[in-house]
């Protein structure tokens, strides 16, 4: 941050002795007046003239050059903080994302960082001019006629009062616009990720309405916000008139009589309106300091976030990488819900367990926990002897490749999809993971083939292609462990029976853990456990589990019997 803070503020300082030129041409200007003209010694006109374009100019120059250093300062800010905001997001857990939904989080990573970008490049510098110009304004003022410029100071009282007022009225508007913002934000995403299910239940005109009432909602504020601004800038706006009638009605006087020059009467105009300008500008700065007060206040949450789940500062790594996997009466309860409860099962290298359920029983959590998504709150996991706990995340992670039931895929190519864990992979590793997923027929008919960009999320897909893409960036990453979260829901039984032939011959070291439902994806399994209400009430073989009358038996008999 040195190579943004240095040249900004250097910046900041050339910008607070700019309003002095500004003082030095008025003093030109009154000599141009008072000496030039009035006295008539016109030989002095052309260097006093020359004085003011060469002002000027230094003016203008350095004016460019500023707004070139503050705007590449605020990007380059704009720039490390975004990239903060988006590293600190990549850390954290689960609890986190569900605090924040996705619009909030697009929310304040673009409008309320931008109006941080805002603050460094014209908030600060202009609270800087504005002091300055007021404080030098005002004191060549007084060397200039002492009571005029006394009449002028007794009006910025009810200024700064005004200003005041005006900060306390607005900001409650401006805090409920930041998240009035961030509510449509979130029906906006939520509409456009769910656009199949609107579109499949027809339910286009009530997303409009809920968006219409948001959007209204946003607009009230907003408007009220604006008119109790324009109620207080009024007032100043006259205030600021009636200084420049003072200073052109008492200083006529004074000019009349004699006590002051013409000279100096055109500056006591002009530079009432130097004096009124930087107060009138604190009232729009004030109001701008209200929403960069709130923008900042709906980052730095986000910015100083620490996540709860990390790695520990002396992590082990184990002597072997063999995916052995062992529950030790785990349990996991979230918000007062108990998930788990003493959960205990033991998965050697290159065995198959299965997990069956009902909905809800805590299949999806089992595995999570696996990847530290969620930590324990009693009990362990081991895997290769050593508690997921004491393992740094990243290698946790890289010994677990996961194919979930919520498929996510890259608005990238299919090959880009497949390699995205691995992105060293060769390209025969990238067809051989198709072709065991029984993906590599369909890519080949596809516009380019591996090299086919596909749409957000999968689009133009149909739901067994995604899974099967899904799987193949899955198993492509030859991890000693595989989780399939209900990875062939969408496929029928005997592309699903292929697959799994192919997947004992590709995967055949990984110790893979499978979530299903249909008794043909568990059978072949070396172990299958039961999950109700968060605790095992079966465990065994296939032929062990149909022995018993119990949840698989009963799934069994639905799918097979009928």
């Amino acid at each position: 941050m040195k190579g943004v803070l240095v040249p900004f503020i250097n910046s900041l300082a050339i910008r607070a002795i700019l309003p002095l030129g500004t003082l030095l041409q008025s003093e030109v200007t009154k000599t141009v007046i008072d000496e030039g003209l009035v006295a008539q010694q016109y030989d002095l006109l052309p260097k006093l003239i020359i004085a003011l374009l060469a002002i000027q100019l230094i003016r203008s120059v350095a004016s460019y050059i500023l707004r070139i250093v503050l705007h590449n300062s605020s990007q380059t800010m704009l720039f490390g903080v975004r990239k903060k905001l988006y590293e600190s997001i990549q850390r954290q857990d689960m609890e986190f994302f569900r605090k924040y939904p996705t619009g909030e989080l697009m929310s304040r990573l673009s409008s309320d960082l931008d109006w941080m970008r805002y603050s460094v490049s014209f908030f600060l510098p202009n609270i800087i001019d504005s002091v300055i110009t007021f404080v030098s304004t005002l004191v060549y003022l007084l060397y200039i006629n002492v009571p005029i410029t006394l009449i002028l100071l007794l009006c910025t009282p009810p200024i700064f009062i005004l200003t005041r007022a005006m900060a306390t009225k607005v900001r409650p508007f401006y805090q409920k616009m930041r998240q009035k913002m961030a509510d449509l934000n979130k029906v906006v995403q939520e509409n456009i990720a769910g656009n199949r299910v609107v579109k499949a239940f027809a339910t286009e005109d009530f997303e409009t309405q809920k968006f219409d009432k948001e959007n209204e909602a946003l607009k009230d504020l907003q408007i009220n916000a604006t008119n109790r601004f324009i109620l207080f800038r009024t007032p100043m706006d006259f205030i600021a008139m009636f200084m420049a009638a003072a200073a052109l009605v008492g200083g006529g006087y004074m000019a009349i009589k004699g006590t002051i020059s013409i000279g100096e009467l055109s500056i006591l105009i002009s530079l009432s309106w130097s004096l009124s300008g930087p107060l009138r500008t604190l009232g729009r700065l004030i109001n701008d300091y209200q929403k960069i007060r709130t923008a900042t206040e709906r980052i730095e949450p986000i910015y100083y976030a620490e996540p709860q789940i990390v790695s520990p500062e002396n992590p082990i790594t184990p002597q072997r990488n063999d995916g052995e996997i062992e529950f030790d009466n785990v349990s996991l309860v979230l918000e007062d819900r108990t998930i788990l409860d003493g959960v205990s099962f033991k998965v050697k290298k290159g065995q198959t367990l299965a997990i069956m359920g009902p909905t809800g029983s805590g299949k999806t959590f089992l595995t999570n926990l696996i990847l530290r998504l969620y930590d324990v709150t009693g009990g362990r996991i081991l895997i290769d002897g050593v508690d997921v706990r004491d393992y740094d995340l990243k290698e946790l992670r890289r010994k677990i490749a996961v194919s979930t039931q919520d498929v996510f895929l890259f608005s990238e190519t299919i090959e880009g999809n497949i390699c995205y864990g691995v992105p060293d992979i060769s390209v025969d590793d990238v067809v051989a993971a198709a072709k065991t997923v029984e993906a590599y027929d369909f890519i080949q008919h596809t516009s380019e083939g591996f090299d086919t960009i596909i749409g957000e999320r999968g689009v133009g897909l149909s739901g067994g292609q995604k899974q099967r893409l899904a799987l193949a960036r899955a198993i492509a990453v030859k991890a000693p462990i595989l989780i399939l979260d209900d990875t062939t829901s969408a496929l029928d039984m005997e592309t699903e029976h292929d697959i799994r032939e192919h997947l004992r011959e590709y995967c055949k070291e990984s110790t893979q853990l499978i979530i299903a439902q249909r008794i043909s994806s568990v059978s072949f399994a070396d172990k299958i456990i039961v999950l109700e209400n968060g605790k095992i009430t079966e465990e065994g073989t296939h032929e062990e589990l149909l022995k018993n009358n119990g949840y698989y038996k009963e799934i069994y008999e639905l799918q097979y019997n009928d």
